[in-house]
């Protein structure tokens, strides 16, 4: 398992510095296209859960009539998402901006984590949500990429997300007994959850001050004191997910890291943490 996640990471970190590198057209093109396979990974998911939640309430329906007829709606979910993030890079001001989809973001997400209910139970309920969570939440990396120093700020954005996690899953392994939400992540520790925090805030700081970025004071203070914070969230909220389908990964494209979903969940709450950091907070 270790061997084959340090080989995705040594193939995939050289290959995330080209995309930061390459013009914001193909970013962003790239970025749409990831979001989408992540939507498809919940989406493709969540069918199995939708019949068993069917078929418990005694109402067993009708069965797909093939494998591609079961591809079907994952299809048009990951279709959906990279559409709505490409209208929001068109036009930010699209109505409903980014900023007024986030609390049907957070509702879908709050319906799909603490069912049984009717949108949780149905197909459509997933689907729904999925498109919001990776398209709402993930516009923001391309919204974080046509800002001044756009580039850079993305560079602080996986700084921060990668030392977190990594912060945490060293410091919990080491010296981890506390168990921070054992029925969502039952490896997850408050010790490990310290760590993270401490090893995130830092390199939000480092990373700020090392790319030289003109930032105001109280931005950089917000970015570190909750950054990590909502990295370790994004990562609870992604296990919830997968604890109410009752899977471990959403996929096995990335051998060792399970799917694309499994890589961006800290990233999707964090992404949007800065950007209306830095829209918000005066220079």
């Amino acid at each position: 398992m270790l061997r084959q996640r340090l080989i995705v990471a040594a193939i995939g970190l050289p290959l995330l510095g080209v995309l930061l590198a390459v013009p914001e057209p193909a970013f962003a093109a790239v970025v749409e296209l990831v979001l989408a396979v992540a939507t498809f990974e919940l989406v493709r998911s969540a069918q199995p859960h939708e019949t068993a939640s069917r078929e418990l309430a005694g109402n067993p329906g009708s069965q797909p009539a093939s494998e591609t007829d079961d591809l079907v709606i994952p299809i048009a979910a990951a279709a959906a998402t990279a559409l709505l993030v490409a209208a929001l890079r068109v036009e930010p001001d699209f109505f409903p901006s980014p900023w007024a989809l986030m609390p049907l973001t957070a509702i879908a997400l709050v319906l799909l984590i603490r069912g049984p209910n009717p949108f949780s139970d149905t197909l459509l309920g997933w689907w729904l949500g999925a498109v919001l969570y990776l398209g709402v939440l993930g516009a923001h990396f391309v919204l974080l990429r046509e800002i001044p120093d756009g580039q850079r700020w993305l560079i602080v954005l996986l700084a921060t997300v990668f030392s977190t996690d990594t912060g945490a899953y060293a410091v919990g392994r080491m010296i981890g007994r506390h168990k921070m939400a054992p029925r969502v992540s039952p490896h997850k520790t408050w010790e490990g959850a310290a760590g993270g925090y401490v090893f995130g805030a830092a390199a939000a700081v480092i990373a700020t001050l090392a790319l030289d970025l003109d930032a105001p004071v109280a931005a950089i203070i917000l970015l570190a004191a909750g950054g990590p914070v909502v990295a370790e969230i994004g990562d609870l909220v992604e296990s919830a997910l997968k604890r109410r389908l009752g899977v471990k990964d959403v996929s096995h494209l990335l051998p060792g890291h399970g799917g694309f979903l499994d890589r961006l969940d800290s990233l999707l709450f964090v992404g949007p943490w800065l950007y209306w950091i830095l829209q918000w907070v005066p220079s």
